[in-house]
């Protein structure tokens, strides 16, 4: 029988893994795993994921994705976040030392500050906390003998080092592969191992012609011996001599091995560029769910250090001689529909804390405003897009997650077989349950009854509640969190309601558990509500039909792939012609809008411009939408030219130190004339998109406004912010005069989302403390 070896070109990659990570040779050992997508370890999908986000160095999801173990006792949570914050707080330093003279700084510091006041608590001792305060006054990383040779790549596979044994026992660590991993230095014991057999073949092969001779080793890269039929020869003479040949002991001897240890250079490199760089990514797990977010103080230096990002208008007219506030003609809404009544009215007049606006002075010369001419006409436009082809990947399976205790609420509402049940690494909070008291006491108590909105319904859920959307008909509503639960509520009848109304739980309609990999950020409905799109930081949009009859998802769900970070925001318009929606996309990564048909689930349009992440989007008009991004800029986008046809960077403090802020909520009114903006220094910008000229600024909130909305009849604008409040703003009358605003609502975290009832004067909110809260007027 013809004997047979085997061997896979993939194990050995693995044995290069090994030898490379042995030698510490980490920058090298993480391109050939992109390159290649091998990866010398037994991990299963949930350990390979929590792997990678250590290596791409993103922090804030890495304490993210292990939030649901906080619950367990056993969990030594604090020194898992020493070590995730320690990592964060070195690669900072790193990036503040190498940063130039000309580049901002101060909020790198500040985030350096930050880290240090979280890293104080967890120290283990408190010479290792004055150790890290004593490397902030080092001038470069390197002159601390510590770091002399420290790379991010080494430093972040330490980290998983250091987190992989308190993070193990909590998640299966099973694999179907676990027969393929190297160790025990593999690959330089099969090196000297050949070494003796090249050694043995020769004396062999000169013993039968002489009798003096000698063991000789080769040289590791003498080449002149390559595989031939002499080495398949030794065998079958091995396998004709005769068994007593066999049977005479080995004398015991011993080799020597001298290994010469390699020497490695000094790197001459900046090591941020390496850090804020997007990195490989081979399109196969767990890399293409990956999320793209970077340190907002390494984000600000990566732009402070491109004068081109803050690409447009405002960002390079300095000089500009500013209008008066004389010149700018006062600006109106159109009256649209009816005014919800007396009771907004009276909350403005007794409420003794309402507070008046005051309006940004100076505006931009109109003249000096950047613009293409905006058709922005109301009526619905039909749409003739070019089609572009656009990479996709394949559908990638579920990370399968684990907690000691399995989910035992996934079949409460008979909505999932058994069979198809996933273990979770997290208790599902039971919707049938009495709601915590403690959430709705606070939610009353810090709302007045007679100047406030009062909470209807409240959900609960083990983590942040980032979105919820109405649907269109508004008799339904669904809710999106970090616990990768999408649920669907049933809207409740507003005219029932009365004062003594005990806060509820809403009808719970159908829900999706485990319905991404990562957290739900973002989720839409197309206008005809029979479709729900929701988008994550597993880099994923998923598409899904809705029986709005049978109240239930029907359908396979369609996985669309073409997005490199994470997914911020989606909305729909609809393509009369072809009678089908348009889903739009955007977020981080690329930093591109995506334009996808949903009827065949896939993205034939990619629009480029920004160069920081897409916070938010906005449509109107049928064929216009509007985005906000982290570059402070917002760009207007027309689907019939198939382009960006404007960019506006809005201004949120006095034009001589003006430098903008990034854009984290956008919408425009019903009569697409203006556009309000929501930013991350607490500032509201109008703008009057036909006549290219900058209305009001105004702070309604204290710190990020993350969604502005206009009321269903554009009486209001109801503002959300990260300091817990939900403010509402009355826009009857003059916008470039002081605009007066009532505190509506409170949450007792950050408020991320907030949107109101297609028809009805209520509105969702959701927040970081893990609750979604429908709120509406008391009654009267």
């Amino acid at each position: 029988m013809m004997p047979s070896i085997y061997i896979a070109e993939k194990d050995v990659v693995t044995l290069i893994l090994e030898f490379l990570e042995s030698r510490h040779l980490h920058i090298s050992q993480q391109s050939i795993e992109r390159e290649t997508g091998v990866i010398n370890g037994c991990y299963s999908d949930d350990l390979l994921f929590f792997r990678q986000l250590i290596l791409d160095g993103q922090w804030d999801d890495v304490l993210d994705f292990i939030d649901p173990l906080e619950a367990i006792e056993s969990f030594n949570s604090a020194k898992f976040r020493y070590v995730v914050l320690k990592q964060k707080y070195i690669e900072m330093l790193c990036i503040k030392s190498e940063a130039d003279e000309l580049s901002n700084i101060e909020e790198a510091v500040d985030e350096i500050k930050k880290l240090l006041s979280q890293l104080k608590p967890l120290s283990p001792t408190n010479e290792e906390y004055t150790h890290l305060c004593y490397l902030l006054t080092m001038p470069h990383l390197s002159d601390h003998a510590d770091f002399y040779n420290w790379n991010p790549m080494t430093g972040r596979m330490s980290a998983f080092q250091a987190l992989l044994p308190l993070v193990e026992k909590f998640l299966s660590n099973t694999s179907k592969e676990s027969s393929r991993v190297s160790k025990n230095d593999r690959l330089v014991n099969l090196l000297i191992k050949g070494l003796l057999y090249e050694a043995c073949l020769d004396y062999c092969q000169k013993k039968a012609r002489s009798v003096n001779v000698s063991i000789q080793f080769n040289k590791l890269l003498q080449c002149e011996n390559v595989l031939s039929d002499f080495d398949l020869s030794v065998i079958y003479w091995l396998q004709h001599l005769p068994h007593d040949a066999f049977c005479n002991p080995f004398e015991q001897a011993t080799l020597n091995i001298n290994v010469e240890k390699l020497s490695k250079p000094l790197l001459e490199v900046y090591w941020t560029e390496h850090m804020l760089v997007t990195p490989i990514k081979p399109k196969l797990f767990p890399y293409n769910v990956m999320p793209h977010g970077r340190l907002r103080a390494a984000d600000i230096m990566s732009r402070s250090l491109n004068p081109t990002s803050d690409g447009c208008l405002l960002g390079r007219t300095r000089g500009m001689q500013a209008m008066t506030r004389s010149s700018l003609s006062s600006f109106q809404l159109t009256e649209i529909g009816k005014n919800p009544g007396s009771v907004v009215d009276q909350l403005y007049r007794e409420n003794a804390s309402a507070c008046h606006l005051s309006p940004l002075c100076e505006s931009p010369d109109a003249s000096k405003v950047e613009t293409k001419g905006l058709p922005l006409s109301s009526e619905k436009s039909s749409i003739t897009p070019v089609l572009t082809s656009v990479n996709e990947t394949p559908e990638q399976k579920l990370i399968v997650e684990y907690f000691k205790e399995r989910n035992k609420d996934l079949l409460l509402e008979g909505s999932v077989e058994t069979s198809s049940v996933l273990p979770m690494t997290f208790v599902m909070p039971n919707i049938t349950k009495p709601l915590d008291s403690s959430i709705i006491d606070h939610l009353q108590a810090s709302n007045d009854a007679r100047s406030c909105f009062a909470p209807a319904n409240i959900i609960e859920d083990s983590q942040a509640i980032r979105c919820a959307e109405f649907h269109p008909s508004g008799k339904f509503y669904g809710v999106g969190s970090n616990s990768r639960t999408l649920r669907v509520f049933d809207y409740p009848k507003i005219s029932e309601l009365r004062k003594n109304d005990a806060v509820s739980s809403p009808g719970l309609v159908c829900k999706k558990t485990g319905h991404h990999k990562g957290s739900i950020y973002c989720l839409g409905w197309n206008p005809n509500g029979d479709l729900i799109a929701t988008g994550s930081n597993d880099k994923t949009l998923k598409l899904m039909r809705f029986d709005v009859e049978n109240k239930n998802f029907i359908g396979d769900e369609v996985d669309i792939t073409v997005h490199d970070g994470t997914i911020r925001d989606v909305c729909f318009i609809e393509d009369s012609i072809n009678k089908s929606s348009l889903l739009i996309s955007g977020g981080a990564g690329d930093c591109k809008v995506y334009i996808t048909d949903c009827t065949t689930g896939k993205a034939f349009q990619a629009f480029g411009g920004h160069t920081s992440p897409i916070l938010s989007l906005y449509t109107w008009g049928g064929a216009m939408f509007a985005s906000g991004s982290q570059d402070k800029t917002v760009r207007f986008w027309d689907l019939r030219i198939g382009g960006c046809v404007s960019v506006v960077t809005p201004i949120t403090s006095d034009l001589s130190i003006n430098k903008g802020s990034a854009v984290a909520s956008t919408c425009v009114d019903p009569s697409g004339r203006l556009l309000v903006t929501g930013h991350e220094d607490g500032a509201c910008v109008f703008y009057d998109i036909r006549g290219a000229r900058h209305v009001q600024m105004f702070k309604p909130h204290a710190s990020d406004v993350r969604s502005v909305r206009f009321s269903p009849s554009a009486y209001y604008l109801l503002t959300a912010g990260y300091d817990g409040k939900l403010v509402l703003t009355d826009l009857q009358g003059d916008l470039t005069r002081q605009l007066p605003s009532v505190s509506a609502a409170q949450h007792a975290d950050k408020i991320i989302s907030a949107r109101w009832h297609p028809s009805d004067f209520s509105f969702l909110s959701t927040s970081a403390d893990k609750t979604c809260a429908l709120w509406v007027l008391p009654p009267v």
